[in-house]
């Protein structure tokens, strides 16, 4: 395990001793609509994770949900940052719905050579490092090897406003009838551990920031998996935002864009 993703998993750690101790104790408030949630959990989270990070590598940018609460990194030109979400699935954290992480991934330019997601109620902490597997909880994981979209669970991670005749309406009716099953959680890094993890065999989310796909990137990739966006080409995390964004085993991501999601 390199330094990098040891103080990853201790600011992962750390943050979700904040997550537990606020859960039920926080009022929400709203940010971009009366969907979209931010508690003072989100903000602790996230002021914890910087300072162990900028302790441990003071010359990194770092990019986080809720800004830069601890320091600014403007000033940084390392090819280094820190990509975090401190509390990926606020509204269930809000309403105590057990189904939330921590999400923090470093990447070198574009590309990812590390990251955590960390779901604190369960105690589940998956890792990952470029080119050396994915894990949760020290095991070594891999994607699913179902191989027909029939029998595969999907999960799906859809924006906080979402239109009646929308293309992310659209795509789940068509999705429907050709899986086995949908889910929609709530937590995008989530849904990705988990397809990492082989528990969703494939899924995919719409208007992903780079904090909420970062960490899930390399996780999948190191389980010998498959993410792309729309155009099967790999996500680029300098983006603002990234339209969409799917995941599986390479012939189930095949499946899955040429049969559902060529809508798109």
């Amino acid at each position: 395990m390199t330094n990098y993703l040891s103080v990853c998993e201790k600011a992962a750690r750390a943050a979700g001793v904040v997550l537990r101790e606020k859960l039920g104790a926080v009022l929400p408030r709203h940010k971009s609509s009366p969907f979209d949630l931010v508690t003072e959990a989100d903000i602790v989270a996230q002021s914890t994770i910087e300072r162990i990070l900028f302790d441990a590598f003071p010359e990194h940018q770092f990019v986080g949900e809720e800004g830069n609460i601890t320091q600014t990194s403007s000033t940084k030109y390392s090819d280094f940052k820190w990509i975090v979400d401190p509390l990926d699935g606020t509204t269930n954290y809000v309403h105590k719905l057990p189904f939330f992480c921590t999400s923090i991934a470093l990447a070198h330019g574009n590309e990812v050579i590390c990251g955590v997601i960390y779901n604190p109620m369960t105690d589940e902490l998956f890792h990952a490092e470029q080119g050396q597997g994915a894990f949760l909880n020290k095991k070594q994981i891999h994607v699913s090897e179902c191989q027909s979209l029939g029998e595969a669970l999907f999960s799906v991670g859809f924006p906080t406003i979402i239109e009646r005749d929308s293309l992310e309406i659209q795509l789940l009716l068509r999705a429907c009838p050709q899986c086995q099953a949908i889910r929609r959680t709530g937590s995008t890094a989530l849904n990705l551990a988990y397809i990492a993890a082989g528990y969703f065999d494939a899924g995919w989310a719409f208007k992903c920031h780079a904090w909420d796909i970062a960490a899930g990137m390399i996780l999948v990739n190191e389980a010998g998996g498959k993410i792309t966006d729309n155009n099967k080409t790999t996500i680029n995390l300098n983006e603002p935002i990234t339209p969409f964004c799917a995941a599986a085993n390479e012939k189930l991501h095949n499946l899955m864009m040429k049969n559902i999601i060529d809508i798109l």
